[in-house]
């Protein structure tokens, strides 16, 4: 199922990651792309890869593309995180009758709160190996702290879901447990507290990031 367009994209070659958010790629020239994952990505970000960019003129930009997607020998594998929200909104809004976005939570936001009794989470999940998605791809101490606040806020009565959008080709969903240890171990509290983790697989084609299906969970 086709849920969210993203226009204007064009193919160039990886070249280097100058740090967190930034890169170089050769397009007629070599340019510098913003990175909005701050993962290591180095299964996709790696010299002569080919990726997807988008031009992004906006006064104040340092950079004048963004990064929207690596190939990963099988596909390209969106790794835009500004999207995140809104894939995950389409989704919802098809679910649910009221979706309020970014709501304040203690000193921190959730990403959703719907229909006045659910808190939602959602993170985006690039990493596969061996048929298995894994999040996170670095140690992640603002994951940690959402899980937390997620176990609280199902302490106080309410319904709370973490959303995995997995983008690269899996058959299973598991925590990076040699990655994060603590993330991994807290998410699997989150589960055992009653918190809801939804790993939903998705393709990128054409600009057209597609739905597939929800797999499953798996704890070591």
């Amino acid at each position: 199922m086709r849920i969210y367009k993203i226009d204007g994209t064009e193919p160039a070659v990886f070249l280097k990651r100058v740090n967190k958010f930034v890169g170089v790629v050769h397009l007629q020239k070599e340019e510098y792309v913003h990175i909005h994952d701050p993962g290591r990505l180095k299964e996709l970000l790696y010299e002569k890869n080919k990726v997807l960019i988008k031009r992004e003129d906006k006064k104040g930009r340092k950079t004048k593309y963004d990064l929207i997607a690596a190939w990963s020998g099988k596909e390209f594998v969106l790794l835009n995180s500004k999207y995140h929200r809104y894939i995950a909104e389409k989704i919802l809004r098809k679910k649910y009758k009221i979706v309020k976005p970014e709501v304040k939570v203690g000193n921190s936001r959730i990403d959703f709160f719907v229909d006045g009794n659910k808190f939602i989470e959602v993170k985006g999940c690039t990493l596969s190996k061996d048929g298995v998605a894994m999040f996170p791809d670095a140690p992640t101490k603002r994951g940690i702290r959402h899980i937390e606040e997620l176990i609280m806020l199902k302490k106080m009565g309410y319904c709370a879901e973490i959303y995995f959008l997995v983008f690269s080709d899996a058959k299973y969903f598991s925590p990076n447990y040699k990655v994060d240890p603590v993330f991994s171990k807290r998410l699997k509290e989150a589960h055992r507290a009653g918190v809801e983790i939804v790993p939903l697989l998705f393709s990128f084609k054409d600009g057209w990031v597609i739905f597939k299906k929800e797999i499953p969970l798996k704890f070591d």
